[in-house]
């Protein structure tokens, strides 16, 4: 996939995932041109590094023991993403931190950095956690899929021939266990989504300038094999994943935010926070 091919998107008006006039919110990052392009869903990322307003955070939501380390060590972005549980209360406050918008219910799962995709089928109402896993497709409207993310790449994923959607969380871990591939599938088994109808947003991320790994982690990317530590864009790689599963490259486009050296206010499990994001994505009608 040639970098021409990944069209970056600029940083657009930050606004929450619920329209409602009047509705408490929290800072939120809608995936750039989508409105307009997909008025039909709702999709963004939260932020909240400055404080009070994010998600809240891994220490907060963490069961005791599962804590995330303040810094990892290694090569992963966001190695330490899938130690808490990342899913009631954050996943409360999604849907009553937007009252009287379509959200019936949010669903998130325990991620553990590895390509399971999981096929949302009903809008129970209230917060769901849908097991292990790092993705999740639906075609429900009223349900909200999340993935927490501190680094690693959001995965947005639209049909709008069949009017399903997909969210998959891609850390380099989950990147080289196939999450983009299974995703995509995922879709075409459920819904009969084509991926070259598919449109694809990598959200917000450690950018490939400061995210320098050890020669492993590109052997497991299949990507030629440095001596020593290097930079490496992931969201290059998850592109060109998503382009090799057939997805149009065009229908590819790629956030100029980075979660460690840019201004968004978003956590990174590089920088020592301990607080996540959330990347959401959900049919309204």
């Amino acid at each position: 996939m040639s970098g021409s091919a990944l069209r970056p998107g600029a940083p657009a008006a930050h606004r929450p995932p619920g329209d409602a006039a009047g509705s408490r919110s929290f800072p939120a990052t809608p995936v750039p041109g989508w409105g307009s392009r997909f008025p039909w869903l709702r999709a963004g990322t939260t932020r909240g590094a400055a404080g009070t307003d994010g998600v809240p955070s891994a220490a907060e939501s963490a069961p005791a023991g599962t804590r995330p380390e303040a810094r990892g060590s290694g090569g992963g972005a966001g190695a330490d993403e899938s130690r808490f549980d990342p899913a009631v209360p954050p996943l409360r406050d999604m849907l009553a931190l937007t009252p009287g918008s379509p959200w019936r219910s949010a669903v998130g799962s325990r991620q553990v950095h590895g390509s399971r995709t999981r096929t949302v089928k009903d809008a129970a109402a209230g917060p769901k956690v849908a097991g292990e896993g790092d993705g999740h497709v639906t075609r429900v409207p009223g349900v909200l899929l999340t993935v927490a993310v501190a680094d690693c790449v959001p995965v947005f994923v639209a049909d709008p021939v069949r009017r399903a959607v997909g969210l998959l969380h891609a850390g380099w871990r989950g990147t080289a266990a196939g999450v983009v591939e299974s995703g995509v599938a995922a879709l075409g088994e459920a819904f009969g989504s084509r991926p070259a109808d598919m449109a694809v947003h990598l959200g917000p991320a450690v950018c490939g300038e400061c995210y320098e790994v050890g020669p492993e982690v590109f052997r497991a990317l299949g990507e030629p094999v440095p001596a020593t530590r290097r930079p490496i864009d992931l969201r290059r790689v998850v592109g060109r994943r998503a382009a090799a599963s057939g997805v149009r490259e065009e229908g590819v486009s790629v956030s100029r935010e980075c979660t460690l050296c840019g201004d968004g206010g978003y956590f990174s499990h590089r920088r020592g926070d301990a607080g996540r994001q959330r990347a959401f994505i959900g049919i309204v009608a």
